[in-house]
């Protein structure tokens, strides 16, 4: 079995051990080696889960690419799936080597049924020949994530794509209404985000926190996304813009992590605070074809 090397929280340890290699081939590896730059696969994370107030539960999900250089792109199918396969599909399938460890890229919301602990959602990705296998499930006390807010009171900003969009939050976020591209020209995408903490007024440290907007290609062809910036950062609350060129035609499904990574007691590694956006786009070519 390949070990990962990273240093871990107990939690995001916990994600590791369900993340069960599937016909790996044994390789033992010195715990000081050099991180090899490529042919080492992506292990999806089980990030952890949530009890919501409709009886439902939420499962967050991440990924860690174990190269330093080697972007992975697997398509949706049978390297990169998602059972039972009505939760399939939303799973990214870019893995870029920064970061090479995403936290809550995306999110699955089940019934209320499982909160019978046997039952089970499990992510599988085959890379540079290993396989990953992550089950997520309720009722692992260590994995448990809040609503909350956290020590200072830090919550994940709020986003909105368009004056009528609806406000999203959290790892489930918001999403944009469909938009269409052709390739080589570059598309223009406002989002609205908010810094909302319930922090006290009087709190000097985190009065002023900003928010960050940073752009990622979750899935779509093997073929450069371009965006300009891809990292914006607003005062507290406002408009973040980027323009965003694609170097091939296809179905694109782009995300924006807004985080509030800059106050005292936010960061990913507390599975806080930020939230995500999504865009699909179709992109065509020259001719009007995808």
């Amino acid at each position: 079995m390949r070990t990962l090397q990273p240093r871990l929280g107990i939690a995001t340890a916990l994600a590791v051990l369900a993340a069960v290699p599937l016909g790996a081939q044994q390789v033992q590896r010195l715990p000081l080696a050099p991180i090899p730059p490529r042919g080492e696969p992506v292990a999806p994370f089980f990030e952890g889960w949530y009890r919501n107030d409709d009886g439902t539960f939420t499962f967050s999900y991440g990924f860690f690419n174990l190269n330093t250089e080697e972007i992975l792109e697997i398509p949706l199918g049978s390297d990169n799936f998602i059972e039972p396969a009505e939760f399939d599909g939303d799973q990214p399938t870019h893995f870029p080597v920064r970061p090479r460890r995403d936290r809550g890229v995306f999110s699955v919301t089940v019934p209320e049924s499982y909160a019978d602990t046997s039952r089970r959602v499990v992510w599988t990705i085959t890379s540079n020949g290993v396989t990953y296998s992550t089950p997520a499930r309720v009722g692992i006390d260590a994995l448990q994530l809040d609503y909350g807010p956290r020590a200072m009171g830090s919550v994940p900003p709020l986003v909105r794509f368009g004056d009528d969009g609806e406000v999203g939050q959290h790892v489930q976020g918001a999403h944009s209404e469909p938009r269409t591209a052709a390739v080589g020209e570059p598309l223009s995408i406002t989002l609205w985000a908010s810094e909302v903490s319930e922090r006290a007024p009087d709190d000097e440290v985190n009065r002023e926190v900003e928010v960050r907007v940073t752009w990622f290609k979750h899935q779509g062809p093997a073929d450069e996304v371009i965006f300009e910036p891809q990292q914006i950062t607003i005062p507290g609350t406002g408009e973040a813009g980027t323009l965003v060129t694609f170097t091939a035609p296809g179905e694109y499904l782009l995300r924006a992590r807004v985080d509030n990574f800059g106050a005292n007691d936010s960061s990913g590694g507390d599975q806080c605070c930020w939230s995500n956006g999504y865009v699909a786009v179709t992109v065509t070519d020259a001719a009007g074809m995808r």
